[in-house]
């Protein structure tokens, strides 16, 4: 199986940028156009059956989280913009437009695509001043590499990632940010925990319509595009007061800001529907993180296995399968076990998994690793030791 195969099945989560994209093209956005013929969105078929009067309430939100995300980078002192992820927008474009650096972040298969559609789009100008890399956001070391030789302080922006991770994956986030920022100096924006609401208030706002019935409209199309548990961890669970608790835990000092003083007109719009926006979207929170420097860090210090470099070796004997995983096992190094196991084509009865040497393992870890178990006809002869794993399996 090719590498790209490989990377769809660790990473389904990937999906959803491609129903950003064409929602955002299908607003009219410009820069979004331009790379539609480049990143191969027809591939997977994103489509919905959605009435059509909700699926425009569906684009405007869209639309309105990603210019809110683009204005509160832009606002920032930053010379360094750091997208995390990426995805298939064209927020690299607004960026090097406004004469700032622009780092690209995304997983393996969305960089793959979404490097050469903006070299093949940006103006000389923005492609000199923008990077893309295929990163791991749980890994610092993963993320330090792709900043190279970068010089002043950086602003990091997720849009739309952070309700995708288990607790294990986010607190692994969160200290990768930390660190990055200890280095840089910066901060760290987003409205993840409160742009849930933009979907259901645009549709009360454009249709006077019941905003719960949105809000289920717009969750079950995230459930759709990706086989994965959504807003499961601490960020999403208890509310914004609980989300503010635990970035107080993990280091962060906290500023919020009402999302519509960031809210520029969206083409199309006329402006009596564009002010009853602005008005509507004043409960929605943009969220500007930045180092507490009174932190205890005594919890921040990483696995000393995180430097292990990754390696996966294996062997059969007398029809069982021996694994040993070093390093860590995540997004970026999953595929590799995935090829690993396929070289067996089934013909194993049991498989044993050391996982001693294993410093890390995201999701995307754990889906190979159940691919490897349910393989079995007995699954109770899968096996997988060591002490680094503890905790690993719970999320």
């Amino acid at each position: 199986m090719e590498k790209r195969e490989l990377q769809k099945i660790v990473n389904p989560v990937y999906t959803t940028a491609k129903g950003t994209v064409m929602l955002l093209a299908a607003m009219g956005d410009q820069d979004t156009m331009s790379l539609i013929p480049y990143i191969e969105v027809d591939e997977e078929g994103v489509r919905h059956e959605v009435p059509e009067d909700i699926q425009k309430c569906y684009m405007i939100a869209q639309m309105a989280r990603y210019v809110i995300h683009n204005s509160a980078a832009l606002a920032s002192n930053s010379a360094n913009i750091i997208d995390l992820p990426s995805g298939y927008a064209p927020r690299g474009f607004r960026v090097t437009s406004a004469g700032k650096r622009y780092f690209g972040f995304d997983l393996p298969i969305v960089i793959d695509t979404m490097k050469p559609a903006a070299e093949k789009t940006m103006s000389a100008a923005q492609r000199a001043l923008s990077s893309y890399c295929a990163v791991d956001a749980t890994n610092y070391k993963s993320m330090r590499d792709a900043l190279g030789d970068v010089e002043g302080d950086i602003c990091i922006v997720t849009e739309g990632m952070l309700g995708y991770f288990s607790e294990s994956e986010l607190i692994s986030l969160c200290q990768a940010i930390r660190r990055l920022l200890e280095e840089f100096g910066g901060s760290w924006v987003t409205a993840d925990m409160t742009s849930l609401q933009i979907y259901p208030l645009t549709f009360e706002a454009v249709l006077g319509g019941d905003p719960e019935k949105m809000d289920m409209i717009s969750k079950n199309l995230a459930a759709s595009m990706a086989d994965v548990d959504f807003y499961k961890n601490s960020l999403f669970c208890n509310g914004l007061e609980g989300a503010l608790e635990f970035l107080s835990r993990q280091g962060f000092s906290v500023k919020r800001e009402p999302t519509d003083i960031y809210m520029p007109d969206i083409p199309g719009i006329d402006p009596a529907m564009m002010q009853k926006l602005r008005e509507a979207y004043k409960p929605i929170e943009i969220l500007t993180m930045t180092l507490d420097t009174d932190h205890n860090k005594a919890d921040m210090v990483p696995d000393d296995k995180d430097d292990l470099p990754f390696a996966v070796s294996s062997y059969s004997s007398d029809g069982v399968l021996h694994v040993k995983i070093q390093g860590r096992l995540d997004t970026i190094t999953a595929p590799d076990l995935l090829e690993e196991f396929q070289k067996t084509e089934g013909k194993v009865d049991a498989i044993k998994v050391d996982a001693s040497n294993m410093a890390y393992m995201s999701r995307a870890g754990l889906r190979v690793l159940t691919i490897m178990c349910e393989s079995l006809e007995d699954k109770s002869r899968f096996e997988v030791t060591g002490e680094a794993i503890r905790g690993r399996f719970s999320d």
